[in-house]
């Protein structure tokens, strides 16, 4: 394919898992038609239709069911594009965020910014790619995001890792009940899900230079505002819910917390390290109150992220650590966060931890907030669809 892929495909391009893209075969050229390259595999399963495709200024513009195209002269560059092994070009991480902003809302715009400068990457493959990742992965290893921070900088293809949910699933045993049915049993087995570990596409610094460098652009404010609202280098989706519902401005549905940290090293003491079996930890949500120099930790408790024994063990010893230091560590769920009345009394309770003044949201916040978490607790895979 000759054209250009950009925007919410280039989205979907870059979310794919690279041991996924390995899967598929090169796509057709676009000169044997556009419907067959509609129906290549990964069109249909990955990339989808229409195809969004950029021209420079001055091109043919094409919009059908099969492909749209769009004029950015900046994306279009060759310093702003990358050839795929799979036969097409496709914008890079910066650009793609740039020329989706013509087609998302400003919050999922936000989301999408997240994930590409995040650890983290939200991709559900088709029954036949599961099939064939069992078989090159047939023992599924348990996941954790911390040593994700300790993978080699020097790395231009760091492996991705997926995340794996312990379910209760049923067997049957050869044996038999008094009613003459087979006996079942329940076993735990490890569940590959749509979440994903991987070093960062963008590192933050140049998400908020490219943004300031595109403000004057049509819709660069949009981008550009979009681009303020992302303060941190997140490790999944709740992460990013519980960044935003914390330290937004309270007009805007936040909680109005200042001096938000994400994901933060924090040295540990001897006595700690003797607990954690490790020289650093990483907070999920650091606050601090820089005024008594005191801090407390928010540990997000996704059910995908932290769903195998090891990973909650882990997750123990290293809040047990952070806490023997003398930090105070709020384990926060997902329900925890979607519910106003549950997400107020952890706001109450860390201003009263931090000496911070805690204020009763009036009805318009309370409205505000309403929003916010709905566009926020939101499925991920549905970005960019």
């Amino acid at each position: 394919m000759d054209e250009i892929v950009c925007a919410n495909t280039a989205f979907r391009y870059w979310r794919c898992p690279p041991q996924v893209r390995d899967l598929y075969p090169r796509l057709p050229n676009s000169e044997e038609g556009w419907r067959a390259l509609s129906q290549a595999p990964f069109v249909t399963n990955v990339l989808k239709t229409p195809i969004i495709t950029t021209t420079a200024p001055g091109g043919v513009n094409y919009h059908s069911g099969l492909r749209t195209t769009i004029h950015c002269e900046d994306a279009s560059g060759v310093d702003g594009t990358l050839e795929t092994t799979l036969g097409f070009r496709v914008t890079n991480p910066l650009s793609t965020l740039f020329t989706m902003a013509r087609f998302m809302s400003p919050f999922d715009l936000v989301l999408a910014m997240y994930e590409f400068c995040g650890w983290f990457s939200v991709f559900k493959p088709t029954a036949a790619v599961e099939a064939e990742l069992r078989k090159a992965d047939d023992a599924a290893k348990e996941a954790t995001t911390d040593p994700l921070f300790e993978l080699d900088e020097s790395q231009d293809e760091a492996p991705w890792k997926r995340v794996y949910a312990r379910v209760k699933v049923k067997e049957s045993i050869n044996a038999k009940g008094p009613d003459g049915k087979k006996k079942t049993k329940e076993v735990i087995k490890l569940k590959g899900t749509s979440l994903w570990m991987r070093k960062p596409l963008i590192e933050l610094h140049e998400l908020h230079e490219y943004a300031r460098k595109m403000k004057s652009r049509k819709r660069g404010a949009k981008f550009y505002n979009a681009a303020q609202m992302v303060t941190g280098i997140a490790a999944s989706p709740l992460e990013v819910a519980g960044i935003l519902l914390l330290s937004l401005p309270r007009s805007r549905g936040g909680a109005g917390f200042r001096n938000v940290y994400v994901n933060d090293p924090t040295p540990l003491t001897a006595s700690a390290q003797s607990i954690a079996g490790q020289k650093v930890c990483y907070g999920d949500i650091l606050i601090v109150n820089p005024t008594i120099m005191k801090a407390g930790i928010v540990e997000l408790q996704g059910e995908v992220i932290h769903g195998s024994g090891a990973v909650l063990d882990h997750d123990a010893k290293r809040m047990t650590a952070l806490q023997s230091m003398g930090y105070d560590v709020f384990l926060v769920t997902h329900d925890m966060l979607n519910d106003a009345d549950q997400l107020d009394a952890i706001v109450r309770s860390l201003c009263s931890r931090l000496e911070l003044r805690y204020r009763n949201k009036t009805e318009a916040q309370k409205t505000a907030e309403t929003e916010l978490r709905a566009n926020v607790m939101c499925n991920w895979l549905q970005i960019g669809c």
